[in-house]
């Protein structure tokens, strides 16, 4: 469903300012203290995003008394291929403006008026990976669904939480001699690329340039996730890239070896990642984005008793954006392609197109 923002406001004018959101102490405050704060708006996510593809981040800032009250990142994409664009953000499942704890919904208002003045007075169209109703003009529209655990202290009983279903294929991957191991070394996301190549042909899907996925060892290093492996004997066959922040562990990637899926990697990874979630004090296991058309990983996600709740964008564009769900064709051609060739051509078209479709 998609619905289009009231053109008029009531909210009071409020200036706003351009921070470096990488740079500026303020921010890292606001990205520490706030309860809306998910690892996209962290800094050093902001610096990976800009280091890989070049973009320009600010953040649009509304101040109160007490500091920032009401921001949002922005990345301007620069694209001969896809245009010019403003987008929070690239390659971030959920990108919402970040609040104070203090903030009301005056500043929620007054913030995305201010966005929307600085789209239009550049001539740009504006993506928002949340739902920003108080953007005027802009549409509303569920893209996707997100599923989101809440996790008790105690690991048993985050296990005991899962499908039976589930639990006998983490006792399948147990006798099968499977096990899985949390790192945070280079050589973990190296076995991880190498399944994640396999697993985005498998998909027809452009894989991530193998550099971007290198530069989550900065993350990892600075205590914001790590790689989650599952070998059977000296093989990686799973494998997934968790990231971490304000209380949340967030599932980013997964890539897993098809010939060894009947031995249930993936159900063994999961749980082994929600047992050392609760264990570290986490407060939620978030599952991450899934297309709404995905009945099959919804049933999955949901099935580890995780809450379904919907993902919506929004975006200021001068047409009504397609229906979620809905592949061009385009799409549907590169799909094909990619599935019938090598590796190496989702890889190269990885290379070619992220940067201008992020």
């Amino acid at each position: 469903m998609q619905e289009r923002a009231p053109a008029s406001r009531f909210f009071e004018v409020r200036p706003a300012e351009f921070i470096d959101p990488i740079e500026s102490a303020a921010w890292a405050a606001l990205v520490d203290s706030s309860p809306t704060a998910e690892i996209f708006h962290h800094p050093r996510w902001l610096e990976l995003l800009r280091a890989q593809y070049g973009y320009a981040i600010s953040a649009c800032c509304l101040r109160g008394e007490d500091g920032i009250e009401a921001a949002l990142p922005l990345a301007h994409v620069s694209s001969r291929l896809t245009g010019s664009r403003l987008v929070a953000l690239p390659f971030s499942d959920v990108c919402s403006p970040v609040l104070s704890p203090t903030a009301d919904l005056e500043a929620l208002g007054a913030l995305g008026d201010a966005v929307a003045a600085h789209a239009r007075e550049r001539g740009l169209e504006l993506t928002v990976h949340g739902p920003l109703p108080s953007l005027p003009g802009g549409f509303v529209a569920e893209r996707f669904v997100r599923h989101e655990l809440a996790l008790p202290d105690d690991p048993d009983e985050a296990e005991r939480g899962a499908s039976k279903s589930l639990r006998r294929g983490v006792s399948k991957a147990r006798r099968e001699g499977l096990r899985a191991e949390r790192r945070t070394d280079a050589g973990a996301l190296d076995a991880f690329y190498r399944l994640h190549l396999r697993t985005r042909q498998r998909l027809g899907v452009p894989t991530q340039p193998k550099r971007f996925i290198a530069r989550f060892e900065e993350l990892f290093a600075a205590g914001l996730g790590a790689v989650w492996l599952v070998t059977d004997g000296e093989v990686p066959v799973a494998a997934a890239v968790f990231l971490v922040h304000n209380g949340t562990v967030t599932y980013k990637y997964g890539a897993s070896a098809a010939e060894a899926l009947p031995k249930r990697p993936n159900n063994l990874l999961m749980l082994e990642a929600i047992r050392w979630s609760c264990e570290q004090g986490q407060r939620t296991f978030d599952f991450g984005r899934t297309d709404l058309d995905n009945e099959g990983l919804r049933r999955f996600k949901c099935s580890w008793g995780a809450e379904e709740l919907p993902l919506s964008y929004t975006y200021l564009t001068r047409t009504e954006p397609a229906a979620a769900g809905v592949p061009s064709l385009r799409e549907r051609l590169m799909t094909k392609t990619i599935q019938r060739s090598p590796a190496v051509v989702g890889r190269l078209a990885g290379e070619v197109l992220y940067r201008h479709v992020g």
